[in-house]
C-alpha cells in the first residue's frame, strides 16, 4: 500500500428513499455498503465508518447520518467521502454542486462517486461539464417521480379508491384490497350513535364529546395508536368539539370516497395546505355506508337549528364558556326579581357567599363585548396577517428564526461533545485494562466525564423542549388563522362560532370605580392562542 493511499480515511455514505423503490432500481443499503467497502479495499483506502440514511429523500439535506458525516468532516476525522453515485449524496443540483465544487475542496475532502466516475482528485475535474448536468438530472428525477406519483394517486382517487394512510374512524382497510374500506366492528357503532345523538337526542357537539368521555370511549387517535401497538401519552378518552365535528361532516360515512382535501405545496416544501372543497375528488357509493341519507340530513338539520335555552327562556349560546375568575366554575344564565338574563357564579348560587361571590353580568353586555372583540381580531387579521402573527408569537414567548438557529447549532455542538466524551470514556477504559492508568486515576477521570455528560444531556433536553414549544406555538397560530380565515365578516354571534373560536371567557366580580359606579373585567381566551393580555371592562 502506498503512502498516497494510506493517508485517506474515508466516510462511506449510503442513502435510500421511497423514490428509489418506485424507480425499480436495486440500491439497498446493504448493496451500497458492499460496493463502497469493496472499492475502498481494492484501492487501499482506510474506512472510518458507514453513514446510512435509510428512508430519506435526496431533496432533504437535514438527514441525521449525513449531518453526522459532515460533522466528522469538519472535525477532521475523515478526509474522504465515497458514495455509490451522485444521487446518493443528494438530488438538489444547487446544494450538491456547492458541496462538490466548494465545501469539499475548502475542507480538504476528496469526494468519489463510483458509478458516475467522479473523483475530485483527478486533474481538470472542475472542467468536467457533465458533472453539473448529472446533478441537474438527479434534481429532476424526484420531481418527475413526484409528478408520476401524484398522477397515479389522482387516477386511483378518481376511481374511488382509498389512498389515505389511515382508514377513517369507523372503517378499516379491507384485507382483500387495501384501497377498499369496510366497517370496523369496534368503532362503526360509535359513529352511528354520534349521528343518532345529533339527529334524535338533540345533542350538540360539546354534549356529545362529554358523553363519549363519560363512557370512556377511546378517541380516534387513541384507538389507532392501540391498533398499531404504539403508546398514547394523552388522555385516551379526551373527546372534544372538533373531534366530533370532523366525524359529523365527513361524507365517507355515507359510503362516498372523498380524496384530495389537502396537499403539500411542492416536493421541496412539506407544508400542507387545504384544498378548496370544489376541487375535492368525490366518488359516490364506493363502500358500505355507516349512516343513511335520511339520518345524515336529520342530524345536520337538527344541528343547524339547535338552540341552547335555559330556564330563563333565553338562548344561552355561551353555555360552558363563561367562567368565574375566583372559583373557576361556570357562570350560568339566570333571572330574578328585577333582573333578567344575567350570568351569575354557579358556586355562589349553590353554596353562598362563603364559597364565592355573585359575579353578576348582564347577558347583553357580554354579547356586545365578545362580538366587538371578535370583529376586532378578524379586522386585524384581514388588514395585516403577518403583523398579527408576529404579535401573537411574541405574546406566546417565541423567539425569532436567528435565535432558533442558534439553539439548533448549540444542540449540534452538545451532540458532538457527547460523542467525544463517549469516545474518551472508551479510551480511558482501554487504558485502564492495559495498565496505562491506575484504577484511581480512571475513576477520577471517568467521574469528570460523567459529570459533564449529565450536564450536557440536561442542556440537550432543555433545548429540545424549547424548540418543541416553538414548533407547537407556530402550529397553534396556524390553526387559529385557519379557523378565522373562514369568516369574511362577523355580524352576529352563535354557538358554533363561539365554540370554534373561543376557549373560555373569564369574568371578574364587579368592583367600585372612581366615578362612584362599578366596573367589571372580562378576559377572552381564544382557542389555540389564549388571551392577548387585553382586558375588557363593562360598567
Amino acid at each position: 500500500m502506498s503512502f498516497e493511499q494510506n493517508r485517506y480515511m474515508a466516510g462511506l455514505y449510503c442513502r435510500l428513499s421511497r423514490d428509489d423503490d418506485r424507480s425499480g432500481e436495486s440500491v439497498s443499503i446493504e448493496t451500497q455498503k458492499k460496493i463502497l467497502s469493496d472499492y475502498c479495499t481494492a484501492h487501499g483506502y482506510g474506512i472510518y465508518d458507514f453513514y446510512c440514511d435509510d428512508g430519506w429523500s435526496g431533496t432533504n439535506y437535514d438527514r441525521p447520518e449525513f449531518k453526522r458525516m459532515m460533522a466528522d468532516m469538519k472535525s477532521g476525522t475523515i478526509n474522504m467521502i465515497v458514495v455509490k453515485d451522485l444521487s446518493r449524496l443528494g438530488r438538489n443540483y444547487i446544494e450538491t454542486g456547492n458541496l462538490i465544487e466548494k465545501v469539499f475542496p475548502e475542507t480538504g475532502i476528496r469526494f468519489i462517486a463510483i458509478g458516475d466516475d467522479v473523483d475530485t482528485d483527478k486533474e481538470n475535474m472542475d472542467l468536467d461539464l457533465m458533472l453539473p448536468m448529472k446533478n441537474l438530472f438527479n434534481d429532476f428525477f424526484p420531481l418527475d417521480v413526484s409528478r408520476k406519483t401524484r398522477q397515479a394517486f389522482k387516477t386511483k382517487a378518481e376511481h374511488g379508491e382509498f389512498i389515505g394512510t389511515f382508514a377513517p374512524y369507523g372503517y378499516r382497510r379491507s384485507a382483500a384490497d387495501k384501497h377498499v374500506l369496510e366497517p370496523d366492528p369496534e368503532t362503526a357503532p360509535i359513529v352511528l350513535e354520534i349521528f343518532e345523538m345529533a339527529a334524535y337526542q338533540g345533542y350538540g357537539y360539546n354534549k356529545m364529546a362529554k358523553e363519549l368521555c363519560r363512557r370512556k370511549v377511546l378517541t380516534p387517535s387513541a384507538y389507532r395508536a392501540g391498533l398499531e401497538g404504539k403508546p398514547y401519552e394523552k388522555d385516551p378518552y379526551d373527546w372534544n368539539l372538533l373531534s366530533v365535528r370532523v366525524i359529523l361532516e365527513n361524507q365517507v360515512y355515507l359510503g362516498h370516497m372523498v380524496n384530495g382535501k389537502r396537499r403539500t405545496v411542492s416536493i421541496k416544501s412539506k407544508r400542507v395546505i387545504r384544498v378548496p372543497e370544489e376541487k375535492w375528488i368525490v366518488v359516490k357509493h364506493t363502500h358500505e355506508p355507516l349512516v343513511s341519507e335520511q339520518l345524515w340530513e336529520d342530524a345536520h338539520a337538527r344541528l343547524g337549528a339547535r338552540k341552547r335555552t335555559g330556564k330563563t327562556g333565553q338562548v344561552n349560546m355561551f353555555a360552558g364558556l363563561v367562567k368565574c375568575d375566583c372559583c373557576g366554575k361556570a357562570l350560568t344564565l339566570a333571572n330574578s326579581s328585577g333582573h333578567k338574563n344575567y350570568f351569575a357564579c354557579n358556586t355562589y348560587k349553590r353554596k353562598g357567599k362563603e364559597a364565592c361571590t355573585f359575579h353578576y353580568l348582564r347577558y347583553d353586555l357580554l354579547y356586545q363585548v365578545v362580538l366587538a372583540d371578535l370583529r376586532s381580531k378578524l379586522k386585524t387579521v384581514h388588514r395585516d396577517e403577518d403583523a398579527f402573527v408576529r404579535k401573537v408569537m411574541k405574546k406566546l414567548g417565541t423567539v425569532d428564526d436567528r435565535k432558533q438557529m442558534q439553539m439548533r447549532r448549540e444542540m449540534d455542538d452538545v451532540s458532538k461533545r457527547l460523542s467525544k466524551l463517549d469516545a474518551k470514556f472508551d479510551k480511558l477504559y482501554d487504558d485502564r485494562l492495559e495498565g496505562i492508568i491506575s484504577d484511581k486515576k480512571f475513576r477520577e477521570m471517568a467521574e469528570k466525564c460523567e459529570t459533564e455528560q449529565n450536564q450536557l444531556e440536561a442542556r440537550s433536553a432543555q433545548l429540545q423542549q424549547q424548540l418543541g414549544e416553538q414548533s407547537e406555538a407556530e402550529q397553534n397560530v396556524s390553526r387559529f388563522l385557519e379557523t378565522i380565515r373562514e369568516y369574511a365578516e362577523i355580524r352576529e354571534l352563535d354557538a358554533e362560532l363561539l365554540n370554534r373560536m373561543i376557549d373560555k371567557i373569564v369574568v371578574s366580580d364587579r368592583v367600585p370605580d372612581e366615578n362612584g359606579g362599578f366596573s367589571q373585567k372580562i378576559k377572552i381566551y381564544y382557542r389555540f392562542i389564549g388571551d392577548f393580555g387585553e382586558d375588557r371592562f363593562v360598567k
